[in-house]
C-alpha cells in the first residue's frame, strides 16, 4: 500500500518537472560548477566569469539576485552577509568554501545550486522539489 501511494507520488512528481524547471536547474548548475572552478584557480571579477555573457540584462539581474538571495541562506556565508557588492560576496564565499573538505564542498554547491533554482523559478515550488530535481539533474549529468 505504501509503495503503491509512494510511486504514485513520484510519478505525478516528476510530471511537474518542466522544462522551465528544467532550464533553471542547467543554469543554477551551470553556475556553481563555475564557482567549483574558481576553488582551484581565483580571478578578480567571479561574477563576470560566473554568469555568462551572452545573458540579456534581466536575465542578469535575475541571476544576480539569485546569487546573492542563496548565498545568503547557507549558513557557512554568515560573514558574507556584510558584503552589498555581490562580486565581493562571491568571493567571499569562494574563500569559505576552500577552508571545507572536498565532499563538503560539493554538498554546499549543490545547496546552492538547489536554492539558485529556486529563486530562478520564483519559488513556485516547496524547496525540496527543487532539491530532488537539481540532485537528478546532477547525477544523470555525472554518469
Amino acid at each position: 500500500m505504501f509503495c503503491t501511494k509512494m510511486k504514485i507520488q513520484v510519478r505525478k512528481l516528476l510530471q511537474q518537472f518542466d522544462a522551465y524547471v528544467e532550464r533553471n536547474v542547467d543554469t543554477a548548475l551551470q553556475i556553481t560548477t563555475a564557482i567549483k572552478q574558481f576553488l582551484e584557480s581565483p580571478v578578480a571579477d567571479i561574477l563576470t566569469a560566473v554568469i555568462p555573457g551572452s545573458a540579456d540584462d534581466i536575465i542578469r539581474r535575475q541571476l544576480i539576485y539569485a546569487l546573492d538571495r542563496s548565498i545568503e541562506a547557507l549558513s557557512i556565508a554568515d560573514s558574507c552577509k556584510a558584503y552589498t557588492d555581490i562580486n565581493e560576496k562571491l568571493k567571499c564565499f569562494v574563500t569559505q568554501l576552500r577552508d571545507k573538505e572536498p565532499d563538503l564542498q560539493d554538498a554546499l554547491l549543490q545547496k546552492l545550486a538547489c536554492l539558485l533554482a529556486g529563486t530562478l523559478d520564483g519559488n513556485r515550488m516547496k524547496q525540496s522539489i527543487y532539491d530532488l530535481y537539481t540532485q537528478v539533474k546532477y547525477t544523470t549529468g555525472k554518469v
